[in-house]
This record gives structure tokens, sequence and C-alpha cells, in this order.
């Protein structure tokens, strides 16, 4: 079954008692790493006035310099994440888009004021 999924749980019902929200605003993140035109994290809309920023390229010939770049470009990620929930946003869904195998998509939502 679906229900337990993070769409189906997105859209559950929210529990008595709850001020009514009216709706919510989406936020997408998209991360991508390989060559350096192909290495960011897009926000989509906008977060906090960026729209782009710029990761490491993990095209490097040594095995070490090569996990150096991930462990950057991950805590590069995790930095942004953290501030999108400190700012209100919540996680809702990951997922990996059909057209670019390397990238991931964090989807978040924020309830309208």
């Amino acid at each position: 079954m679906l229900w337990s999924s993070p769409a189906a749980l997105a859209q559950t019902v929210i529990p008595a008692g709850t001020p009514a929200a009216h709706g919510y605003d989406f936020l997408t993140v998209t991360t991508s790493e390989g060559a350096k035109a192909y290495s960011f994290i897009l926000f989509s809309p906008a977060f906090q006035g960026k729209t782009e920023v710029q990761l490491a390229s993990g095209n490097v010939l040594s095995a070490e310099k090569y996990k150096e770049r991930i462990q950057q470009n991950t805590l590069l990620i995790n930095e942004q994440l953290s501030a999108l929930t400190v700012a209100g946003w919540e996680l809702v869904q990951i997922y990996t888009p059909i057209n670019s195998p390397n990238a991931r998509c964090y989807l978040f939502r924020k309830a309208k004021s």
C-alpha cells in the first residue's frame, strides 16, 4: 500500500485542534555531483536569495581527494538542508529524477500563514 509513502503522508488530514492551514508552499532542492558544470545545489524557488550553490567537482585522480570532495559536498548539502528545516520547511520526499540519475531532489513544504 502507498498509504505510508512520503507523498501520501504529505496529503494526510491534519489532526483535530490544529489551526487550519491555508495550504502549503513547496520548495524543491536538487543536488547533482559530477563534472564541474554538473556539481551544484539548485533551489526552486529561491531560498534566502539563492537559486544555486556550487559543489566541488568529483573528477579527481586520487581516491583520497575523491573521498574528500564527497565529504565536502555532503557537509554543504547537509548545511543547506538543515537551514531549510530551521526556516520552518518540512521534508516531504526524496527522489531521483528520471532524466538525471546522478541527481537527488528533496521536496519540502511549509504551511502558508
